[in-house]
């Protein structure tokens, strides 16, 4: 039930700051502070991926200083870059990468709980700041609205894990604790590699080619996409922590995956109903045959480094990150592209990491997952009946083929 709420308040919180500034903004004045600060999510997105890897490779009640230490490094880093060109807002980047560290360390030490009353704390201080920007009481900007509604949180976050596990690690402990991160630096931004390059370096590509509005659209689309981690009701470090437990780990994976694939079958239909009720909504709602995609990367990707198989996931990351990098300039040049190429390269990666480590799942069923999902988006187009076939061909491979039970439900331990 604690991990439902997270799950919940996590959504909520990704889903307003994505939805509700736009709205009460502007797809124009959104598209504008995304132009400027897209690369601030970038190097934000970096440590937040990056710093997940030290769950497996780092003492619990370490995870707060080591994480804070490698957001030292990214904002260096930022700092360096920002002296040759304008990056984004410094202020901005610090504060987000110090929510990362510390949400993070919550989970690290397994502070479920203190994680729900940070989470409603973020919350209220977000909706408190637009009140207070919307009744002109003190105008603030969409950057001063995030870096309040990181920071507050952020300083409850720092008294609660000081006070519940969180330590700093002294003498020859600190040193090879900081020399590990260093070390396992370059392999976890390899492992982040494609993450990033479509969750950031694609908006930074169409900054420079789209219209404000229509950049600031394709963010809103995207979000949708990204919070499929946050939609299912299992969180997926909750998922990774499992995974690195061993112990039944591909039948685990077996059970996540069929009901993950009913989950939002039943999702991308609720969806679709969505878009006929309300057809001006269609539009963000373009991308949803990612759902399952998206999730199913992700959690395989988890799967294979739990696994031990981090040179695979490199390896993944590296060819067809410098493939997509090549596709990205060459071949994206619109707001139409940019979804389709956004669905195939998730499509593609699923894939690529199925082929890879073949946790028990028939390679037929990923097939029909993974390549009908940019179809179904490019003949939406046509008729949303193609998104909603595609839908429902995923509800039946999930009861007859992956033969989804209510035990399974049961047999979860997350």
């Amino acid at each position: 039930m604690v991990n439902l709420v997270i799950q919940a308040l996590t959504l909520i919180s990704g889903l307003v700051v994505n939805f509700v500034i736009p709205g009460l903004y502007g797809l124009d004045a959104y598209g504008e502070f995304i132009k400027a600060n897209v690369l601030v999510f970038l190097f934000q997105k970096l440590l937040d991926i990056i710093n997940e890897q030290l769950l497996a490779s780092v003492a619990a009640e370490h995870i707060l200083v080591t994480s804070l230490f490698m957001a030292g490094l990214i904002f260096l880093l930022f700092s360096g870059l920002s002296l040759l060109t304008d990056l984004g807002d410094p202020l901005l980047l610090s504060v987000m990468l110090l929510s990362s560290a510390c949400l993070l360390s919550l989970f690290g030490l397994r502070l479920y709980r203190w994680i729900i009353g940070y989470l409603i704390l973020f919350l209220s201080v977000f909706f408190a700041a637009l009140f207070i920007s919307y009744q002109k009481i003190w105008p603030l900007s969409i950057v001063h609205i995030l870096c309040l509604t990181n920071l507050i949180p952020c300083l409850f976050a720092l008294a609660t894990l000081f006070t519940h596990g969180a330590k700093l690690p002294f003498g020859r402990q600190l040193g090879s604790t900081l020399w590990q991160v260093i070390t396992l630096l370059p392999r976890m931004i390899s492992i982040t590699l494609f993450f990033n390059l479509f969750t950031n370096i694609l908006p930074y590509i169409l900054s420079k080619i789209l219209p404000v509005r229509e950049l600031g659209l394709f963010r809103v689309i995207v979000s949708i996409i990204q919070s499929a981690t946050s939609l299912f009701p299992i969180n997926v470090r909750a998922v990774f922590v499992s995974f690195i437990s061993g112990g039944q780990r591909q039948e685990q994976y077996r059970i996540i995956m069929s009901i993950a694939l009913f989950y939002f079958a039943l999702v991308g239909l609720f969806g679709y109903f969505v878009s006929w009720i309300f057809p001006k909504y269609a539009g963000y709602l373009a991308l949803l045959p990612c759902l399952p995609v998206l999730y199913w990367a992700v959690v395989t990707e988890r799967y294979l480094i739990a696994s031990g198989n981090h040179r695979r996931v490199i390896a993944t990351n590296i060819i067809l990150g410098s493939v997509a990098v090549v596709c990205m300039i060459f071949f994206v040049q619109g707001l139409e592209a940019a979804k389709v190429f956004y669905a195939l390269g998730f499509s593609a990666y699923l894939l690529t990491l199925h082929l890879l480590c073949r946790p028990g799942i028939r390679l037929p069923v990923i097939f029909w997952v993974a390549m009908l999902s940019p179809l179904s988006i490019t003949f939406a187009n046509i008729s949303l009946l193609w998104g909603i076939l595609y839908m429902c061909s995923l509800l039946i491979i999930a009861i007859w083929t992956l033969r989804l039970r209510p035990a399974d439900f049961r047999k979860l331990r997350f």
